[in-house]
């Protein structure tokens, strides 16, 4: 059976992870935007993305400038030149261990087991048929850039 964290303690954990983990793999500092524009980020944005597939509904993805993943992807590698598919790789990455520490944290916390797919990437803002959003957060970089954390979940499990 899937489990409905609450809202303000998921989004809590979820800023909290979020931050924590880019600065420590990629040294970027994020600050959370109290007034983001409606729309996520523009500059040849890309989203990284999983489903969650047993124990927690929702779909997680994180949106960015094309900047902050070449470099988020220039922190975790440790080079500058890097091409457009290392970069996709390493957004995927990164999102991997970000979904495994909240999932970890979940667990610590409810005692949730759950799991999800393997990350995937898209150019351009994605969300999957039949999803809606739960959860947003909204951040800029260190150096302008943007970032956008979704939490989605099934139209279905809305009431």
């Amino acid at each position: 059976m899937d489990y409905i964290f609450p809202r303000e303690e998921l989004s809590a954990l979820l800023d909290e992870i979020t931050r924590a983990i880019t600065r420590r793999e990629a040294g970027i500092c994020l600050s959370l935007m109290e007034n983001a524009p409606e729309e996520g980020p523009e500059d040849n944005p890309g989203t990284v993305y999983i489903t969650f597939e047993r124990g927690m509904d929702g779909f997680l993805s994180v949106c960015a400038d094309e900047a902050l993943f070449v470099r988020l992807a220039q922190g975790m590698i440790g080079t500058d030149d890097l091409p457009p598919e290392v970069v996709e790789e390493v957004a995927k990455e990164y999102l991997n261990v970000l979904g495994g520490l909240v999932l970890s944290r979940l667990f610590q916390a409810v005692g949730l087991p759950a799991r999800f797919s393997v990350p995937g990437f898209r150019r351009g803002a994605y969300v999957p048929e039949g999803f809606g959003e739960h959860i947003v957060l909204d951040y800029t970089g260190d150096q302008g850039e943007r970032l956008r954390l979704l939490h989605h979940i099934s139209l279905e499990a809305r009431f």
